[in-house]
């Protein structure tokens, strides 16, 4: 796959279930947020209001199979039909912008948007409608920066979400309840993803403003390892497993995507120029990753299985 036309901003990749590709990106105040076709760079749609860009972007799938694209902004969060760019009613965040933003599926079926909350709290919103599922959570105290989510054994979906307090809060998606004592870091929180590892157990991994990388094991809290320094202004953005091997993939401010292993923080495989970073899965495992830059483009590789 090629490059595609863009703008600077967070890059979104998924897969349908039937086994097509969808490209999102966004920029604030430039083109907005575009859907690309994978294969030809092609745009498919793009917002009509380009001031609508997105601090994060996310996708979700609900059980009418209409895949939601949502964007979070100062204003809150956007929404539009991920296949045909239809704008839907936004997510009321109370006037609070909104840093991160992640999507999944609860025990239930309802899929769930979750952001992090400038003032303060974890916001959930039905996916389907953009409702607001009950009070935003708190404990951080102060601005929340980015959140992350991931199924775990039995039937809990968890939230893990960074802030401004340096830690790392873990939460049930479905309840609100909070999930174990916090994860200390030794700077603000900046950016979170989440990865299944064998046994049964998931990663938190997190990077903070001091430029380290900390990984926890999500049940039981306990650190994975000592924190990696990955260099200043630099953050994980997604994690997959790649040749049978838990990846984290950052990128920074010298525009460069770089591979470490998720659970030993050791540098792996090669780099690659760009400012944003996604990856997604095919049905038979071959791995996509998505990089955007500075100047626009959106490259979209396939590394493996």
């Amino acid at each position: 796959m090629g490059a595609h036309e863009g703008a600077a901003g967070p890059v979104l990749v998924v897969v349908d279930p039937a086994g097509g590709v969808l490209l999102f990106s966004s920029s604030t105040g430039q083109d907005g947020v575009s859907r690309w076709d994978a294969d030809s760079g092609a745009l498919v749609w793009r917002s009509q209001d380009a001031s609508v860009g997105g601090n994060a972007l996310a996708a979700a799938r609900p059980a009418g199979g209409r895949w939601v694209l949502a964007a979070a902004g100062e204003d809150g969060v956007v929404r539009w039909d991920g296949l045909t760019g239809q704008v839907l009613p936004g997510c009321d965040s109370g006037g609070d912008a909104v840093w991160g933003l992640a999507a999944t599926c609860l025990p239930d079926g309802r899929a769930v948007l979750v952001g992090a909350g400038n003032g303060g709290g974890v916001h959930r919103w039905d996916a389907e409608t953009g409702a607001a599922l009950g009070a935003p959570l708190v404990g951080h105290g102060i601005s929340v920066k980015c959140v992350a989510v991931q199924p775990l054994t039995g039937d809990t979906v968890m939230i893990a979400s960074g802030g401004d307090d340096g830690c790392v809060r873990r939460w049930d998606a479905a309840t609100g309840r909070a999930l174990g004592n916090p994860l200390e870091a030794s700077g603000g929180v900046v950016e979170v993803v989440m990865l299944p590892l064998g046994g049964g157990r998931t990663l938190i991994a997190a990077g903070d403003n001091e430029g380290f990388l900390y990984r926890w094991d999500a049940g039981s809290g306990e650190p994975l390892g000592h924190p990696v320094e990955i260099g200043a202004y630099t953050v994980p953005a997604s994690a997959v497993h790649l040749a049978g091997r838990p990846t984290l993939f950052t990128f920074g401010a010298d525009e460069v995507v770089r591979q470490w292993h998720a659970v030993t923080g050791e540098p792996t495989g090669g780099s690659w120029k760009g400012q944003a970073a996604s990856c997604a899965v095919r049905a038979d495992g071959t791995v996509l990753l998505a990089t955007g830059t500075f100047t626009g483009d959106i490259v979209v590789r396939t590394l493996g299985r």
